[in-house]
């Protein structure tokens, strides 16, 4: 009493008084759903309904019956976001109902649906009883994809196959070349499918990265489909045409086209993966014969006119290469032709044989033919011919583009007279050249003579030393004996203008004359004299060693540069070595101490 907390005005219409309930709808969300599937009976593909089930119930758990329930849906990837309504249906007994949503065309993605319980429908008449309800739900629409490729061609537009012996198409495109490819992305229903990315790839099993990458078209009239060329620096910037793949140059290849939306080969030059994984991925491979292109080059002309003119009986010899183009890879075992053909006495070229040969593992062939003059098929004519190169082509080389035409001229037989002597112009000319050629390879062969001698000079010096060596303790001795024979050479072959050179002349000079050997060899060859002169600490087995070692090396270097074999025996002696002597000093043939640096015969002021 005196509460207006549960007061509840409930006014009086003509129906009476009027208690509305909440209505409540249960149905599942995110479910998946196929846009068909394929009878495996029929062989044929059906569509599939998107099927929403639920359960229509009031506040107290009542379920009402007998409802009318509707549902639409619109898909989140339709850029105009047209609404597509469902059939209505009606709840059983337990207020469960189920609808079935047509989805023919439908592109694969993610739906979104309204399910509706309307009291105001004319044949549910619970305006007075229930509200209204409206849940929304969120399907993924789900198919399986089929790629086509519907053309394959040279170049931008060109489409050219080869038919095999058993009936088989095989596209066929050129080694180096450009090429285009046409294809079209489905989903199971038929549907084409825009804005998504395609991987190209040329031997996939061979070659994991794709080549290119292409979008789908999004426009209404060509919504699915790609039209890709290689030369387009748009669609493929590196602008490869059909190139090598493991070697493989000519022959039968496999041209992939691949929706792959699970992989990331962004970093390869291929697609990234697909934020949307609604569609499955799909490819196609097609079988290509790739050809290659050819290009002949003359390797001895068989041109003979003027005053070159052949007489009859001369034999004419001609080769040529036969080459890949683009490559400039030798062609084996392919044949070429040669066409003789004469000129006849009506203005025409007319054909009278022709040698066939193969080409080496060079690509090099050729021919020989007897000239027949001025006698044409058993005929007189005016002598002149032309022989003409091609290649018909094969299965994997196409034919020649430019033939190797060259003509051989009839001429009159020169007779040489005995007055004319044998001084003539031409012999005169040809006896200059030749005493020309003498004088300048007398030259070089002098001079290549002189460097041999110095070299082997060289080598003999470095021999000596090494024998002396390995034959005594004397290394400051011989080390000294070397320097003094090296200064001799140096200046009888200008390499040193006097004895009085300072080291670092001294080092120009060895550098120069050994420009045949390594520098890091003459480096240590150096170090050998500097410890010989100036280092203070005591001189041991290990120095002779490192000196045997080096010298060695250079004879080894000497020896490759002349292009000889050398042989040098060595004879150990443990006891060679017990006494040690101090660097910059020697014991003397008399056995008097010597200090190192002071050669005898040369001036008393000789040092290093």
């Amino acid at each position: 009493p005196n509460s207006e907390k549960y007061r509840v005005f409930m006014p009086n219409i003509e129906n009476g008084f009027n208690l509305i309930g909440t209505t409540f709808i249960d149905a599942p969300d995110e479910e998946i759903v196929y846009t068909g599937q394929f009878d495996v009976r029929t062989q044929e593909y059906e569509d599939k309904p998107m099927v929403v089930t639920g359960r229509l119930y009031d506040e107290l758990g009542n379920n009402l019956t007998n409802r009318v329930i509707s549902a639409q849906y619109t898909m989140k990837n339709d850029p105009d976001n047209q609404i597509t309504k469902c059939d209505d249906v009606k709840t059983d007994n337990y207020g469960i109902f189920v609808i079935q949503c047509k989805i023919e065309g439908v592109q694969a993605g993610q739906a979104d649906i309204s399910v509706i319980y309307s009291a105001l429908n004319t044949q549910n008449r619970d305006q007075y009883r229930y509200k209204s309800k409206t849940l929304p739900l969120t399907y993924q629409i789900f198919s399986n994809s089929t790629l086509t490729i519907t053309d394959v061609g040279p170049f931008k537009s060109t489409t050219d196959k080869w038919i095999a012996p058993n009936g088989t198409e095989y596209y066929r495109l050129f080694l180096k070349e450009s090429f285009h490819i046409d294809a079209i992305l489905k989903q199971s229903n038929g549907g084409p499918v825009g804005d998504k990315c395609l991987n190209i790839y040329l031997d996939p099993d061979e070659n994991a990265r794709p080549i290119a990458r292409v979008q789908t078209s999004q426009t209404l009239d060509d919504r699915g489909t790609i039209s890709w060329f290689s030369g387009d620096p748009a669609q493929n910037p590196t602008l490869k045409g059909v190139e090598t793949t493991g070697g493989k140059t000519e022959g039968f290849r496999i041209l992939r086209v691949a929706y792959e939306p699970t992989q990331d080969l962004s970093n390869y030059g291929g697609c990234e993966r697909d934020a949307d994984k609604s569609l499955n991925g799909s490819f196609m491979d097609v079988d290509i014969l790739v050809r290659s292109k050819v290009d002949i080059q003359v390797q001895q002309t068989w041109s003979y006119r003027g005053e070159n003119g052949l007489y009859e009986g001369d034999l004419v010899i001609g080769e040529i290469a036969l080459l890949r183009d683009r490559l400039d890879l030798a062609v084996e075992n392919e044949e070429v032709f040669f066409l003789r053909q004469y000129y006849s006495n009506e203005g025409e070229w007319v054909t009278e044989g022709e040698n066939r040969s193969k080409t080496n593992e060079q690509g090099i062939t050729g021919f020989q033919w007897e000239f027949d003059g001025r006698t044409c098929e058993g005929q007189p004519c005016q002598g002149l011919w032309r022989i003409v190169a091609y290649y018909p082509g094969s299965t994997f080389f196409a034919p020649s583009q430019d033939n190797i035409s060259h003509e051989i001229q009839w001429s009159e037989p020169i007779s040489v007279s005995a007055d004319a002597g044998f001084f003539t112009p031409s012999n005169t000319m040809a006896l200059a050249i030749l005493l020309m050629a003498l004088v300048i390879g007398g030259a070089l062969y002098y001079q290549r003579s002189h460097a041999r001698r110095q070299v082997q000079a060289l080598k003999g010096i470095l021999t000596d030393t090494l024998l002396q060596l390995e034959a005594s303790n004397e290394f400051i001795a011989a080390i000294f004996d070397c320097y003094k024979n090296l200064v001799r050479h140096f200046r009888k072959y200008g390499f040193m203008k006097k004895v009085y050179e300072t080291t670092r002349e001294f080092e120009a000079a060895v550098r120069k004359a050994f420009n045949m050997v390594p520098a890091e060899q003459l480096d240590g060859f150096l170090t050998i004299f500097e410890e010989a002169r100036y280092s203070d600490h005591t001189i041991d087995a290990s120095h002779r060693d490192r000196a045997l070692a080096t010298l060695d090396t250079i004879i080894g270097s000497l020896t490759m540069a002349l292009g000889d074999g050398v042989v040098v025996k060595r004879y150990e002696d443990v006891n060679l070595y017990n006494n040690q002597t101090k660097a910059g000093e020697f014991l003397a043939a008399d056995g008097t101490v010597r200090q190192a640096g002071v050669v005898e015969g040369e001036g008393s002021d000789f040092k290093i």
